[in-house]
């Protein structure tokens, strides 16, 4: 090798320099640049998630923590109900007034009265970490969606409305508070709108609610069907669960499904009120839940005697006690678009507000107040997340010890081993057993202001002015005067435990649940048609029934059983009606002789059951409308033999028998139906589908279904209560109060919602189900009434969990947000 092939590169450019340098006489040699920077990294979002929706707009988020999951489902739940939460909020706000004018001074008064934002501010600091992330993510994915869009070009019923605005934690807080209240205050608003002194010079513009309207405080409007069937039951020797709410189709209180997963933390899918973060009623790779309508108390109403001569002062023990004034302004916009404020004085007991119902006006000599047990409940969400992370029954079970925050309703749930538990752990009053003895000596009486309260609307009125009938403070409670959680109405089994808006009594009548507070619920009492028809199909055990021989169920079984649609009152009294009928063909109604020679024939060739095609339940539901829903529970104008309280399950039984001589009464009723339907144009034997329908995205859809009247376990009807103003289904001029029916038919707008008919296998969850208006309440989406066609082809589809069957049926429907 030569001398010059020993210098690399890197040597022969340094004596290049070098040569250079002795020429220049060694000058200064500029510095090399600087190295180009790294390019900057930009920040990890704050948040991030990924919405795939499947088939029918079901969206299901996925995301790396609990705040951006909750970000991707406040985005997603803005996409379909933006309009149900901005309107809420504006309620909250008692700000209906500003936008819609002096008809809703009284209800914002009200609201402003009740402070929802104000006792949402005290408790939002108190929540625990992980709920404020899910409450912070939730909003922050709503807000996102109304900055992309505009609010004003939010779609829905609500599009271009000026009150449609981003919202904050301090809001959908307030807003959950609230909702806590439905079965509370929520319904009382009415009363607190018109509660003014006797002889005020400003008379209250609202007039006194009347007292029936406080029966909605007991879920009158809505209930629901729960099932959880245990490995006893069920032909895998696994866990089984139903969930059937019967829910507004329309309003604040709709349903809206989701799924939800952040591996390793959290996999739920299921179905929530508006606006609530997480899922309500639902399931996990380990646990499923679902929930009805307790028939419990959530308040208490008292009597406050009054000192002579100041209607704001009220005796309590041996003092007199100053009622709280507190006067508030709304401003209210008038017809040519101003604003001008309106002032009212409202006033509290120390119990809480003050009423005035009507029969119960405030007066000289007596004013009303009540005390609310979920007004502060502000664990809802928490409670619900940790039910959503339950890895076992245990664990669920110990959601509901931690919190004791769920509102109004009962719980059914099971796990993949197939245990099931109830309980009714639902906020109550927890009165002394003296207190409650003096309330149920003074229903009895029959003539006193509790018997009157209690018998219209089924709460509970005290004299306010004894001590005695404060509510108790007992250690182990979720807040001092509620009923703790270790004396809730519970039960564990491997058969099966259910509920249908009847007390805790019957969860399961091979051992009923007897001994607790009647604020819990009212035992060894009559159960109505509809819970009876639940417990038929649970119990039978026979050839064609709902479990078959074998007695044990299979998931097209359930499907099958749930949606049926079998009326218990026919089941009871359709032949003996038909027979009785046939004897004796006519009737006389109102002077007038009716032949019921075809009536007869109809119900003599009916199935007993409200499906599409039934010929004959028109004119049951006609028939049976001539009774109050009293009636239907003990011997008397429709039954023979009285309820029994050591046989539930079979009595009241048997038509009352017709008289020795005279008009058959029964025949009479059958007459009056008659004569309805003829009014209605309509023929005896006319198809249920050709009368029930849905208004949904500009068509009537037909619909099967009953009322609880009837007795189905699937129930369809017309929502009675609604806050919300967002526009109603269309129903005609009511021709027959008592049933719904008008010049178009019986109009659907409440009933079966979120159905769910689930089962653990050895692979894991099997759940089909749908939501029965859709996801969306825009009206122009196709989401607004697809799954409406399901529910009337009685049609189930898949409740999808694994994230490669997931992403395989939604194609391109798979959006990722993100948020700095």
């Amino acid at each position: 090798m030569s001398e010059t092939n020993r210098f690399t590169p890197r040597a022969t450019r340094w004596l290049s320099v070098l040569a250079l340098l002795l020429a220049t006489g060694c000058e200064e040699i500029p510095p090399e640049p600087p190295p180009e920077p790294e390019p900057q990294q930009p920040p990890a979002p704050r948040y991030q998630a990924t919405i795939y929706r499947t088939e029918y707009g079901v969206p299901h988020i996925r995301a790396d923590n609990l705040a951006s999951v909750a970000f991707g489902q406040g985005y997603a739940f803005a996409q379909d109900q933006a309009c149900g939460l901005a309107e809420a909020v504006l309620r909250l706000r008692g700000e209906q007034a500003r936008y819609r004018g002096a008809e809703f001074v009284g209800i914002d008064i009200a609201h402003r009265l009740l402070d929802p934002l104000g006792r949402a501010e005290l408790l939002l600091p108190q929540q625990p970490q992980p709920v404020r992330e899910l409450l912070g993510g939730f909003v922050a994915g709503y807000n996102h969606y109304l900055a992309r869009v505009g609010p004003a070009n939010v779609p829905g019923w609500c599009h271009g409305a000026p009150w449609v605005a981003p919202i904050t934690e301090t809001e959908l807080m307030a807003h959950h508070l609230t909702l806590g209240m439905l079965a509370s205050g929520l319904q009382l608003l009415p009363g607190i709108a018109a509660a003014q002194p006797p002889g005020t010079t400003t008379p209250s513009q609202t007039p006194p609610p009347a007292l029936d309207s406080l029966a909605l405080t007991k879920g009158k409007d809505f209930g629901s069907n729960g099932w959880a069937l245990g490995r006893e039951r069920t032909q895998s020797g696994r866990g089984m669960l139903v969930a059937n709410p019967h829910f507004p189709w329309e309003g604040e209180l709709r349903l809206w499904e989701s799924h939800l997963s952040v591996p390793g933390t959290l996999d739920v899918y299921g179905a929530s009120l508006l606006g609530v973060p997480g899922i309500l009623i639902g399931f996990n790779p380990n646990v499923a839940w679902t929930h009805t309508f307790s028939s419990g108390q959530r308040f208490n109403l008292y009597l406050l005697p009054l000192v002579p001569g100041k209607p704001t002062r009220y005796y309590y023990g041996n003092e007199e006690r100053e009622m709280v004034a507190k006067t508030i302004t709304v401003k209210v916009q008038q017809p040519d678009g101003s604003l001008v404020d309106v002032t009212r004085t409202t006033y509290s007991s120390h119990y809480g507000p003050i009423l005035s119902l009507e029969g119960l006006e405030w007066n000289p000599q007596f004013a009303i107040s009540y005390r609310d047990a979920n007004r502060d409940n502000g664990s809802m969400v928490a409670q619900y997340l940790a039910m959503a992370q339950a890895d076992s029954l245990q664990a669920l079970q110990q959601a509901h010890a931690t919190y004791q925050s769920l509102p109004w309703v009962n719980t059914m749930s099971v796990d993949r081993q197939g245990h099931t538990w109830f309980t009714d752990s639902s906020r109550t009053p927890n009165l002394s057993a003296e207190s409650l003895t003096r309330w149920q000596q003074q229903v009895s009486a029959g003539n006193t202001p509790a018997a009157l309260v209690y018998q219209s609307t089924g709460a509970v009125l005290l004299d306010g002015s004894d001590p005695s009938n404060e509510w108790l403070v007992e250690a182990g409670a979720a807040q001092p005067g509620v009923i703790p959680f270790a004396r809730s109405p519970q039960l564990s089994r491997d058969d099966f435990v259910f509920n249908s808006n009847d007390s805790h009594w019957l969860t399961n009548p091979a051992v009923p649940l007897e001994g607790f507070s009647p604020l819990q619920g009212i035992e060894r009492t009559a159960q109505a048609p509809r819970t009876r028809m639940n417990l038929t199909l649970l119990t039978e055990v026979r050839e064609g029934g709902a479990s078959g021989a074998d007695g044990k169920f299979t998931q097209p079984e359930l499907k099958e059983a749930i949606l049926g649609n079998r009326a218990f009152t026919a089941e009871l009294l359709r032949e003996e009606l038909a027979a009785r009928c046939q004897a004796h063909p006519s009737a006389t109604v109102e002077g007038q002789t009716v032949d019921l020679t075809r009536a007869c024939a109809t119900l003599a060739g009916w199935e007993g059951r409200f499906d599409l095609g039934s010929t004959g339940a028109v004119l049951w539901r006609e028939f049976l409308g001539t009774f109050s829903f009293s009636q239907t529970l003990d011997a008397g104008a429709l039954f023979a033999t009285p309820f029994d309280p050591a046989h539930p399950l079979t009595t009241p039984a048997g038509l009352r028998p017709a008289p020795a001589t005279g008009e058959d009464p029964l025949l009479t009723r059958l007459g009056r139906a008659v004569r309805i339907l003829e009014k209605a144009n309509l023929a005896l034997d006319v198809p249920l589908g050709r009368v029930q329908n849905a208004p949904r995205g500009g068509r009537r859809i037909p619909l099967h279904g009953g009322h609880d009247i009837e007795g189905t376990a699937n129930i369809v009807g017309r929502n009675g209560s609604m806050l919300s103003q967002e526009p109603r289904a269309p129903q005609g001029t009511v021709i027959n109060r008592s049933t719904g029916l008008t010049t178009e038919g019986y109009v659907v707008s409440l009933g079966t919602s979120f159905l769910m008919a689930l089962e653990y296998t050895e692979n894991g969850v099997h759940a089909e189900g749908l939501l029965s208006y859709g996801e969306s309440e825009n009206s122009q989406s196709p989401h607004y009434s697809d799954q409406t066609e399901l529910f009337l082809a009685k049609r189930w589809r898949p409740m999808r969990t694994d994230w490669q069957d997931i992403i395989d049926h939604a194609g391109s429907s798979v959006e990722t947000i993100s948020l700095p």
